[in-house]
């Protein structure tokens, strides 16, 4: 049962502290891949730390089950949390505040499917968005929206300045 980090680079300008804006219940969406029948998903799949659901054939709950539409395999995700922390009630979300260097935003544990390659743009589900705050004036931006490019620009009234999140990569790295 690998376990695959998402992790996030690009240059935060006067901000710090991004993660999505709904915490516990963004919608996550993850291009797949079944591991048995090698189908990619036709689809990006939604994964929501806040839905739990029971698996079949285990006793075990993930935060989505499904069926591969090729072979018909039950394939599972689920958010890393710690131990102590019940599932589907806390926030799986790691802010961002590096500038420059890979971060990691989640670890999900993927049973019988893997994680396709990422973007920003559409990494959230289109009622999601994403949060932060000036690094000198606390500010908080609760909509910032990512604009096609994997851009998102704004202005702190707060501080005078200028803040955006620019050259935006995103990757999974297996843990």
């Amino acid at each position: 049962m690998p376990s695959f980090a998402l992790q996030f680079r690009g240059a935060l300008t006067n901000v710090s502290g991004l993660v999505p804006a709904e915490g516990v219940d963004a919608a996550l969406l993850i291009p797949i891949e079944c591991t048995s029948c090698h189908e990619e998903h036709p689809n990006p799949v939604a994964l929501e730390a806040s839905n739990v659901a029971e698996m079949q054939k285990s006793r075990g709950v993930a935060n989505l089950v499904m069926h591969c539409p090729g072979c018909r395999r039950e394939n599972a995700a689920t958010f890393v949390v710690s131990k102590a922390e019940k599932l589907g009630e806390v926030s799986p979300w790691s802010a961002i505040d590096t500038d420059g260097d890979w971060a990691t935003l989640c670890t999900i544990e993927f049973r019988g499917m893997q994680p396709r390659t990422p973007t920003i743009h559409g990494l959230l589900t289109d009622s999601s968005s994403w949060t932060c705050r000036g690094t000198e004036s606390g500010t908080p931006f609760t909509d910032v929206q990512f604009e096609e490019d994997g851009e998102w620009h704004d202005y702190d009234d707060k501080a005078g300045d200028e803040v955006s999140i620019t050259e935006v990569e995103l990757r999974w790295h297996k843990v």
